[in-house]
Formats: C-alpha cells, sequence, structure tokens
C-alpha cells in the first residue's frame, strides 16, 4: 500500500474551473455510518418553511476534527466533503441530520458516533512527523461511483468505489479497483490492486448511488440533467 498522498489537478464539473481547495479542519478520525442516516439540504439558505423541498443524501462516514469538532462527510461534486460545508446556492443548504429510526431530525452528530470517534483516536494515537502514511481505510457502503470523461459527457465511465483512505495529514482519497493488477478475489480493503481516482486520467466527480442506478438504467430524467451538464461545461 502507497503511503504517500499524491496531489493532483482537478477540475470543477460544473464550473469548468480548477477546483480550488478551501481551508478546514483536518480529519483526524473517521467513523462509519450504518444504520442509515441521512444530510439534508435545501435549495434555499436559512430554515426550511412549511412546505419547502428538501433532499437528502445517506452518509457515508462521520469524522472527528482536528478543532475537537464532529462532522457528518458525504461524497460531494470530486471529493468528500463535511456536511455542514453544504452552504452556498451552487451546492445546496445544509439543514441538519436526519435520524430515519426516530423519523426525526438532529441538528448534530449522534452523541454514540461522538463516543466511538474519541474513543478509536485515543487508542490508535500517534506522534505526527514528515511521513504521511494510512491511517485508516474504510469501505465505500453508499454505493459511491466514480465518474470520468474526456469530452464533456459525451461520452464517460463509471466504476465502483471499493473504499476511503485517511492519510495522516487528513487527505482522504477514493479507492477503485484496477482489474489489471487484481491478484486473487475476492479484493480488499488494503490491496494493491486499488488505486486513486483522482489518479486516474479523465477523473471529473462522484455520483451517489442512487444516481448511478438511473444512469445504469437510462432513467429520462437522470439522462436529461447529464445532457444539461453537457451544455453548461
Amino acid at each position: 500500500m502507497s503511503t504517500v498522498a499524491p496531489t493532483a489537478k482537478v477540475i470543477d464539473l460544473f464550473s469548468g474551473q480548477e477546483h480550488q481547495t478551501q481551508s478546514h479542519p483536518k480529519v483526524v478520525r473517521l467513523a462509519p455510518e450504518l444504520d442509515g442516516f441521512e444530510v439534508l439540504y435545501s435549495n434555499e439558505h436559512g430554515h426550511p418553511t412549511p412546505g419547502q423541498e428538501l433532499f437528502s443524501v445517506n452518509i457515508l462516514f462521520w469524522a472527528l476534527l482536528d478543532d475537537g469538532s464532529f462532522a457528518g462527510m458525504i461524497p460531494w461534486f470530486d471529493e468528500l466533503i463535511i456536511c455542514a460545508d453544504l452552504n452556498s446556492p451552487n451546492k445546496g443548504f445544509f439543514q441538519g441530520y436526519y435520524d430515519p429510526g426516530l423519523d426525526q431530525t438532529v441538528p448534530q452528530v449522534p452523541e454514540h458516533k461522538c463516543i466511538e470517534l474519541i474513543t478509536a483516536a485515543d487508542y490508535f494515537d500517534f506522534e505526527e512527523d514528515d511521513t504521511v502514511f494510512v491511517v485508516q481505510e474504510l469501505p465505500d457502503t453508499c454505493g459511491s461511483h466514480a465518474v470520468f470523461t474526456a469530452d464533456n459527457f459525451d461520452s464517460f465511465s463509471m466504476s465502483e468505489v471499493f473504499s476511503w483512505r485517511l492519510y495522516s495529514d487528513g487527505c482522504i482519497q477514493a479507492q477503485m479497483i484496477n482489474l489489471e493488477r487484481v491478484a486473487r478475489w475476492p479484493v480488499l480493503v488494503g490491496d494493491d490492486c486499488l488505486v486513486a481516482c483522482n489518479e486516474v486520467p479523465d477523473f471529473v466527480n462522484f455520483f451517489q448511488y442512487r444516481v448511478a442506478i438511473n444512469i445504469k438504467e437510462q432513467d429520462a430524467d437522470t439522462m436529461a440533467v447529464l445532457d444539461q451538464l453537457k451544455s453548461d461545461i
């Protein structure tokens, strides 16, 4: 397994411009979300009003950040983002977390996940130096897909995201299976045949599971959105 987190020039799918990474607290530890929690967001700023349409996305991970705070994380555009960073007209506005078991919205990360993250971070504490290494590698449990195109979606391909690697510098990279490098099946987390999605030529972004399935089934509404993306790039 590589111990170095390489960098790559990433183009924003919607703007066509080079993606500018914003300064955020560093991710220290991840915990998988396995109980169906979702993040809610809207197209309008402020608290949702009666009748206002809300959208939901399955949360992939809960994260402990180096400032001591906690956050849900989802694949969004071309990276794994903190849910609360959904705060712009182009991406939507964060409205909280949804607990399907209780059928209610919760404003903060569930306490049991906070305890899990703190306990694990304390147990696996390490001394930081200039060496960048893999802290965790967790399987993707949301059916995330990486998308590749060289011609503005006139043609494109998708590959299932197999896992996500958290590096000691806070970088998180999605991994996919390189079929030419598979030595044995089944592929396991940490295998040498896994490669970072953003290192593969023509990577543009991630699609959520529901979108990927709709594309595979040639859903008319989803394909119309893709046509609109082609004209906007």
